[in-house]
């Protein structure tokens, strides 16, 4: 197997981008004859030369060529692997994981991010979008570090804490040429279990699976989250309940109509931010401390419902 050190990798480039050992050793603060020796090390090393010499200067071989595009690879790596750990070291976090409820406009948390990222450049981000009690789910197995849009109903064991975010009115709604835009209102369960409900899985894994706005006994169209949702109803493949603030375009704009149904929720529906209680605290993560400062400060970012 290759030995090299990054000394000897970050030499190379030096030398390759200069095309002169003595030029490389001025911008490095090195004598050249140091530059020389961690050169020939590499070379047996690898057992084939990386430089031709072409009059005073240096030129890469095609071998060295490739050596050199994996050079500049492996050092990129190691600068960000450095950031990455004087970051932690300084209270950073590494990685962030964020269960966002399918209730939340996908473009709220990209202008959370925007700021968020450009501030903590190196921890990553990993955004998992979960319906109904998925992002309990994955808050409570520690699948993620926050969950973005939950309800208080069915809070899994445990100790949290919460910080509110706002309400999200849901509406029964359907395609304009479904036939119940043209029943009089309100709809009764027994006017609209005849026709099929379009319905978002619940995206749990251990806890129980929950529903939302079925009648029983109605036929079911179930997809992935609410944005599919949406696009069915307006399709006219079903009826369902749908937040306003996902839909209130498509109401202005006819693509969806809106009825009074006895079933529906007679009260907004209160979302939160959580987190594990353990989890963090200023003076040992301020990065993750800082994310949930701008989630739970609507100031900070567009209001999460409109």
């Amino acid at each position: 197997m290759i030995n090299l050190n990054l000394t000897q990798l970050r030499y190379f480039v030096a030398i390759a981008d200069s095309k002169s050992l003595n030029q490389a050793a001025h911008k490095l603060n090195r004598t050249a004859s140091t530059l020389s020796y961690q050169l020939g090390e590499l070379e047996k090393e690898l057992g084939q030369p990386v430089f031709a010499r072409v009059g005073r200067h240096l030129e890469l071989t095609a071998f060295g060529a490739a050596v050199l595009e994996e050079a500049k690879t492996l050092l990129g790596v190691a600068r960000s692997g450095l950031e990455r750990l004087t970051s932690l070291s300084q209270g950073g976090a590494y990685r962030i994981r964020l269960a966002v409820s399918d209730l939340i406009a996908p473009e709220r948390i990209l202008d959370l991010l925007t700021v968020f990222c450009d501030r903590h450049r190196q921890t990553e981000i990993v955004w998992s979008t979960e319906v109904l009690m998925g992002a309990w789910d994955a808050l409570a197995s520690k699948r993620a570090d926050l969950a973005i849009g939950v309800t208080i109903q069915g809070t899994p064991p445990g100790d949290y804490r919460l910080y509110p975010l706002g309400v999200a009115e849901f509406l029964f709604v359907m395609s304009p040429n479904h036939p119940l835009a043209r029943e009089a209102e309100p709809l009764t369960p027994e006017c609209v279990r005849p026709h099929r409900a379009v319905a978002a899985m619940d995206s749990t894994r251990g806890l129980p699976a929950r529903s939302f706005g079925i009648l029983p006994g109605q036929l079911l169209l179930r997809v992935p989250d609410q944005h599919v949702k949406r696009r069915a109803i307006q399709a006219g493949l079903g009826v369902g309940h749908l937040p306003r603030h996902l839909i209130q375009a498509d109401l202005d704009q006819g693509l969806l109509v809106m009825r009074q149904a006895t079933h529906s929720p007679q009260e907004p529906t209160e979302l939160y931010l959580a987190h594990r209680a353990e989890d963090p605290d200023g003076t040992h993560r301020p990065s993750l401390s800082s994310l949930i400062q701008a989630i739970a400060n609507p100031g900070q970012t567009r209001a999460w419902f409109v």
